[in-house]
């Protein structure tokens, strides 16, 4: 049997994942449209790294009959003087890999592997450790090893220019490091993919930060978790599973000392411990006598890629293509709504901000969740824009987070499990309001769609529903503060 690079990625995660590939691929969860659009992102990457190395052959393939004869052909590439190989493959016994970019530098190689991060990461490394074993079993000696990634302080001026956009890191000792152990990881893998039978499942052995990815394929596997399994505990994580399995605790009423868990975990099982509701209405009361009329309930929606669109902006940068504006002039008195949404391939920030600093005054309280993400925006395009410097500023020495008395355990409840989202405050409070009958649910949904429709096919016949949705959604989020301000008022009161 053979094995490929990612499925020794997957072995890494789990080692119970690289035996459901093999053996039960049915129960590997579809990849979700948010996550094909990043993978999309770094393909799209790959031709702005690639464009570096002069005499480039890309192979690659189309169809799996061309991925079986994918090693004769780049064996022949180099065979045909090739310097510089793009998209090979190179397999040794039972190991295979497609390497991005591999290099002749006199009688040895450089391996290249181009990864749509902004930094290196632990994976990178274990992935490169797997290549050059292959490589080199083919008869690539690689004298270096080196990431090709994301520039995070590159400015787009003008056409994307690919230098000022890649960077490269070298990991050659790193590399060499993971080596030994890697090959004896290689052994296990194999001899897991080919055993009859699954190893264990055990969440805790999770790694490379896929925990939640796994606990989707284990809820499906015999026998069932427990109902009162650690592993249903809010924000748990393969470290803190581990910790609490080195002492022998499998069980949620197992658990006598908290100080394994993350703070997330801790105030879910100190609201569990209540039973009920709790409201701490002296810190209450101080909080909501900062709320000064007129209040804006306010939220902006964003769009960012590894790719800069606009002249200006940075990869990955967030750029605000959206907001909407509940208003309250005073108390009791009817609430207004405004929103902006861009709908043309310009750059969105200007008019939005045009848009924003007729509908916002000059007084009152500017009431966010999550505030400091708004914050960050705002003063992004303080620097951006100078026009809108003050007025920006001046909006965030307004602005209140709504979600402090719940980050802080001012109000805290069961229903919350431990969370302060809006998403998990919200449907405690309002059930009939919650985010399920939106087609829209998510931000990174919004983000993804807004730019499908706007930047990627603009003027599609799918476009006004979009544009339809993409309202609805954000102006369910501040409606939604509009609610729970109300609610946070009446525990004072009661």
């Amino acid at each position: 049997m053979i094995m490929s690079k990612s499925e020794y990625m997957m072995f890494l995660k789990h080692p119970a994942w690289l035996w459901v590939k093999k053996h039960a691929k049915d129960l590997i969860p579809p990849v979700s449209p948010e996550l094909q659009a990043r993978f999309d992102e770094g393909n799209q990457f790959e031709p702005y790294a690639e464009a570096l190395f002069p005499d480039l052959i890309r192979l690659g393939f189309s169809d799996f009959q061309s991925y079986l004869d994918l090693p004769y052909e780049t064996q022949q590439a180099w065979d045909n003087g090739a310097t510089v190989v793009a998209q090979g493959r190179y397999e040794s016994g039972s190991i295979t890999c497609i390497s991005d970019v591999v290099r002749k530098d006199g009688s040895e190689y450089i391996l290249t592997e181009i990864k749509s991060s902004t930094r290196k990461k632990d994976e990178h490394i274990f992935d490169l450790a797997f290549q050059r074993i292959v490589l080199e079993a083919c008869g690539f000696p690689i004298k270096k090893c080196e990431i090709g990634h994301v520039n995070s302080s590159y400015v787009r001026q003008g056409e994307i220019d690919s230098k000022g956009l890649v960077a490269f890191t070298d990991v050659t000792e790193d590399v060499q490091k993971k080596l030994e152990s890697t090959k004896v990881r290689i052994k296990q893998a194999l001899d897991i993919a080919n055993s009859p039978n699954i190893p264990d499942t055990a969440p805790e052995l999770t790694r490379l930060g896929a925990y939640q990815d796994w606990m989707e394929i284990r809820l499906q596997l015999d026998p069932p978790l427990p109902e009162n399994s650690i592993h249903f505990l809010p924000s748990m994580n393969a470290k803190i599973a581990t910790k609490l399995s080195e002492n022998n605790i499998k069980f949620i009423d197992e658990i006598t000392d908290r100080s394994f868990f993350n703070k997330n975990t801790q105030k879910y099982l100190r609201a569990v411990d209540h039973g009920t509701r709790t409201v701490d209405k002296t810190a209450l009361n101080l909080f909501l006598n900062k709320i000064r009329f007129p209040v804006y309930y306010f939220d902006y929606e964003t769009s960012g890629g590894l790719l800069p669109i606009w002249d200006g902006t940075k990869p990955y940068q967030q750029v605000p293509f959206q907001y909407s504006l509940h208003i309250q002039r005073e108390h009791g008195s009817e609430i207004e709504h405004k929103e902006y949404l861009h709908r043309n391939t310009e750059n969105p920030m200007p008019k939005l901000l045009e848009s924003l600093r007729r509908d916002v005054g000059d007084d009152g309280t500017i009431l966010s969740w999550h505030a400091s993400f708004e914050i960050q925006q705002n003063e992004a395009m303080a620097e951006m824009y100078p026009d809108y410097a003050s007025f920006l500023n001046n909006m965030n020495l307004r602005m209140i987070d709504l979600k402090e008395p719940f980050a802080d355990e001012t109000v805290a409840d069961p229903g919350f499990k431990g969370s302060a989202s809006i998403k998990d405050v919200l449907p405690v409070f309002k059930p009939e309001l919650s985010y399920s009958d939106l087609d829209i649910q998510k931000g990174d949904a919004a983000s993804r769609l807004w730019k499908e429709v706007t930047i990627e096919k603009p003027n599609n016949s799918n476009s006004n529903k979009v544009y339809s949705d993409l309202i609805d959604y954000c102006k369910r989020d501040t409606w939604a503060m509009v609610e729970i301000h109300r609610e946070l008022e009446n525990m004072v009161k009661q």
